[in-house]
């Protein structure tokens, strides 16, 4: 019989975890129940730390941080906290992300937007799995622009999701892509402002957080639910501006990468 991983450390946090669900009920702000699960465990004598900080590096370079919600015994284990309808996929993503950036033992998801307490535990499998990333060039629309550049601006961005994994600030995304666009070789210019001008009146200087890749296409960098029309139409605008024919949101925010190509 397999030996379950802190078997006892575990019990006592589930316990916990059914014990504030229990007492408070379902669908309450995130941060209480934070709060609450840490009160919980130090009663029962468990060390743990909320919003706990850590590096987030990519190929050896700190491009930000990320907090867990609950960091528990030194590592033995972490959890991440949810208010939702139940636990999806990405937040189990999400969650094995967070244990390649800690290097803990064990990862609870634990949802109190449900009826009952629902926990989804997950052993850090990726500590000792040596996985390359490969990239195969890949097809692109007939009549695409720079169809060399965008395969390879496709290999940096799958790069970045396959280390990194979903989860984290759009900033630190954007970060890894110049990173990887250094490791791959390719020239870029980061755009951090742009003058924003009505029939020649300066209005104010906007931030934008750019990439200008080989001065050919703009790169914005995203964790959001949904690429939206409005983000493509801003996009747009910034690339009228800046004299670009091609731009590309890569959204970060999901189980895969999402790509979308926005011509001027």
């Amino acid at each position: 019989m397999t030996e379950l991983l802190h078997e006892k450390l575990s019990y006592d946090v589930r316990g916990v975890l059914f014990d504030v669900h229990n007492k408070l009920g379902p669908m309450l702000p995130e941060q209480l129940y934070n709060q609450a699960v840490a009160i919980g465990l130090e009663k029962q004598g468990i060390d743990c730390q909320t919003e706990k900080e850590f590096e987030v590096t990519f190929r050896g370079v700190q491009v930000g941080r990320y907090a867990v919600d609950v960091w528990v015994e030194g590592g033995q284990l972490l959890l991440e906290l949810k208010v939702a309808p139940q636990i999806w996929p990405l937040h189990q993503a999400q969650a094995i992300s967070y244990l390649k950036v800690t290097d803990a033992d064990l990862a609870f998801v634990v949802n109190f937007g449900e009826d009952r307490v629902a926990i989804k535990r997950l052993p850090n499998f990726v500590r000792d799995k040596s996985v390359t990333f490969a990239w195969q060039a890949q097809p692109v629309p007939a009549g695409m622009l720079y169809p060399d550049l965008v395969n390879q601006l496709l290999s940096v961005l799958h790069s970045v999701y396959f280390h990194l994994g979903p989860g984290f600030l759009h900033q630190i995304y954007r970060r890894a892509t110049m990173v990887e666009l250094s490791q791959q070789d390719v020239g870029y210019e980061y755009i951090k402002h742009i003058p924003i001008f009505y029939q020649q009146h300066h209005l104010s200087d906007q931030a934008v957080r750019l990439i200008a890749v080989e001065g050919q296409t703009l790169v914005a960098t995203v964790a959001m639910q949904k690429v939206t029309e409005a983000m493509k139409q801003q996009l747009r605008a910034r690339m009228r501006y800046l004299d670009y024919n091609l731009g590309l949101i890569a959204n970060f925010h999901g189980t895969e990468l999402e790509t979308v190509f926005v011509r001027g």
